[in-house]
């Protein structure tokens, strides 16, 4: 067997040990081939949508690394703001001057794949019947996943490092295997420099893992101790590798923080949100109240204020802490993501407003869909340790993403999990009408 021929062959049998068969291959093929020319038709016609002012921090900030070798940002001084994952991801093009916004076309294209095939692969290892077609639609078709297909951001770019993670976590999981277990941590610890939301999940991950071993002879029996040893080994390099990066920004600026966004985010939204609810105000009066307050502050004394006033908010106001997360746990998982559509279409200000009705009415059912197969999953996923390493990463991600300015972007990282509770739902309900038949 010549070597072109033997290429061949283990490609066509990745394909069927997967059971991605040629339709399901030409009809992603297809809808990713379409998407591909409305990212061209979009570049040409509305190039101003594929940036948001989060871009230009990621956009500058690869520049500088092209043009000094630094992770600056565009005062030319050490960046602390962002983390430079993204902004690594984005130097092909930087570097080479290269259109960018057809670079991102195609980068988040292979990444949305990629982070559909990983999906596919989780959902096949905790034994849900579900084609690949199924998953693979859902990642191509989803309104939100789609919007940000086309920005100069990280949130697709994580959406697929975050999947192999859990990838990685599920087959150490199902396999014992001390390998699988401890890169997952390590994928971890990489997606954590392109979004920092998960700084802490391989401590909150750990903690739960030694509860659920003293506690449960069942969960005892899967999480042997090759797992913990992979564990301990994770948490040394997330520790290290995150404590470098902090050491390295209050080494160039005197702040010792991961990234100095959660400073801002701690204050002028989570405690800016508090306030509001607890004073009856309008957020953004509150919120400008704040930069007024803070605007003579330097980056160090903002921190401890911040902290301070954080800490202070949440033990004055204990309910509308809990309420300011409550309702942005609801923005985060039930907004439909179709808000932005007419701006993205360049819809004229006469048609703008039924336009927005008509995209959000189109958000809202195919979210009412998912929410329905999502929780029809839920009742039916068998409850062992897979189901329960996904509701805690669920948990986590709810915890930290949601406050007074959650919207559907925040949901992206939740959309494997949602995905395998969708695809146990749509199972379990074919299997139901299947019954009803017979």
């Amino acid at each position: 067997m010549s070597l072109n021929t033997q290429k061949q062959f283990n490609i066509r049998n990745i394909f069927l040990e997967n059971k991605i068969n040629l339709k399901t291959l030409y009809c992603v093929l297809i809808l990713v081939i379409i998407k591909i020319f409305f990212g061209f038709y979009l570049e040409n016609s509305n190039s101003d949508f594929f940036f948001t002012p989060d871009s230009v921090r990621y956009v500058d900030a690869a520049q500088e690394i092209c043009e000094t070798g630094k992770f600056n940002d565009f005062n030319k001084v050490p960046e602390i703001i962002r983390t430079p994952g993204t902004s690594i991801f984005l130097l092909p093009a930087v570097c080479s001057d290269i259109n960018l916004r057809i670079y991102i076309i195609f980068l988040n294209s292979i990444m949305l794949l990629l982070a559909a095939f990983f999906t596919f692969k989780i959902v096949k290892l905790i034994n849900i019947k579900m084609s690949p077609l199924f998953v693979f639609l859902i990642f191509l078709i989803d309104p939100t996943l789609s919007r940000y297909q086309y920005h100069v951001l990280s949130e697709i770019i994580f959406l697929f490092w975050f999947t192999l993670a859990l990838y990685f976590f599920i087959i150490g999981l199902k396999n014992i295997n001390f390998y699988y277990f401890f890169f997952g941590f390590v994928i971890i610890t990489f997606s954590t420099f392109i979004k920092p939301i998960i700084l802490y999940l391989p401590y909150y991950l750990f903690i739960c893992f030694i509860l659920f071993y003293s506690l449960n002879s069942s969960f005892r029996s899967k999480f042997k101790y090759p797992l913990f040893i992979a564990s301990i080994l994770g948490l040394v390099i997330h520790f290290s590798l995150t404590q470098l990066w902090t050491y390295r920004n209050y080494n160039v600026s005197g702040i010792k923080k991961f990234t100095y966004i959660k400073t801002i985010n701690s204050y002028y939204y989570m405690t800016a949100g508090i306030i509001a609810k607890s004073q009856k105000k309008d957020f953004l009066e509150v919120q400008k109240e704040f930069l007024i307050k803070t605007e003579n502050f330097s980056e160090n004394e903002l921190v401890d204020y911040s902290n301070t006033e954080f800490r202070k908010a949440i033990l004055e106001y204990p309910f509308e802490s809990i309420l300011v997360g409550l309702e942005g746990a609801m923005m985060t998982l039930f907004t439909p993501g179709t808000g932005q559509y007419a701006k993205m279409f360049n819809i004229t200000n006469k048609n703008y407003e039924t336009s927005k009705v008509i995209f959000n009415s189109i958000g809202f059912i195919w979210l009412a869909m998912m929410v329905f197969l999502a929780t029809f999953g839920i009742i039916k996923i068998k409850k062992n340790i897979f189901s329960i390493l996904l509701a805690l990463i669920f948990l986590y991600l709810l915890l930290v993403s949601s406050g007074p300015m959650s919207y559907s972007r925040f949901r992206i990282p939740f959309i494997p999990i949602i995905v395998v509770l969708i695809s146990c739902g749509f199972e379990n309900l074919l299997k139901m009408i299947k019954n009803l038949r017979l």
